[in-house]
């Protein structure tokens, strides 16, 4: 055999070595075939218990068995809130990992934590505040007015506002006045009113708000993330193989 048909011999092995390779490459993927959301309540001491959990399958569609995957859920509210997200693996209750062949079917389970992803936050924010005086009367008064928002993320039990007010030479006078208001949703904003409580109006020519005290914004009882979830998503998360050998 000359030289040249030998090149050409090794170049013909060279190329169907690679073609072979390429097309027998190996691949991961995991595909979700179902899932949807499942609430129990379940009496425990004499209170009812909330859970809520993704329950679903998802398959090995391809020729790599899969050494580990995971599954993302997330947990949503009514109005589209994310409430909490939680993740299957394919580790078992015992902690050890397992493997999905080709052609497997996964049985996964999703729990929702018991608390929201995100802590919650009593706050208010003061939107405007103006300083209204009818002198003389009748009736003579002074007073603030103006609106506030909820802008937390729980709802206001209670909230408070305190007025100063503050006569010709800038100076704040007593005594204070206050308003308050209960119930407050987020994103609800509050219409306040704050009198100049004394009789001597000619005394104050303006004033402002502030929150004087931490408890004087007093949040709500925040509920259970699971009471809250409404509706669910998942989607394939991470995902490692290894060729599976014919």
């Amino acid at each position: 055999m000359n030289k040249a048909r030998l090149v050409v011999l090794v170049l013909i092995v060279l190329v169907s070595f690679i073609v072979t390779g390429c097309l027998f490459r190996s691949t991961t993927s995991l595909s979700i075939l179902q899932y949807y959301l499942e609430k129990t309540v379940e009496e425990e001491d004499d209170e009812e218990v909330v859970t809520a959990r993704i329950v679903g399958a998802a398959v090995n569609d391809a020729s790599t068995r899969l050494e580990y995957a995971e599954i993302e859920g997330y947990f949503y509210s009514q109005d589209g809130t994310l409430l909490a997200t939680g993740f299957a693996r394919t580790i078992s209750e015992d902690g050890e990992p397992f493997t999905l062949d080709p052609g497997e079917v996964w049985d996964f389970t999703i729990s929702c934590p018991e608390s929201p992803s995100e802590p919650p936050y009593p706050s208010l924010k003061i939107l405007s505040c103006t300083f209204v005086k009818t002198y003389p009367g009748p009736p003579a008064e002074a007073k603030l007015v103006g609106s506030a928002e909820n802008d937390g993320n729980v709802t206001l039990a209670f909230a408070k506002l305190t007025g100063h007010f503050y006569n010709s030479q800038g100076v704040d006078t007593d005594p204070l006045g206050t308003a308050s208001t209960t119930d407050l949703k987020v994103g609800e904003v509050w219409d306040y009113t704050i009198y100049w409580p004394h009789d001597q109006v000619d005394y104050v020519v303006g004033g402002y708000v502030e929150i004087e005290d931490e408890d004087d914004l007093q949040a709500a009882e925040v509920p259970s993330a699971p009471e809250e979830v409404d509706y669910v998503t998942a989607e394939v998360g991470v995902v490692r193989g290894s060729t599976v050998m014919p």
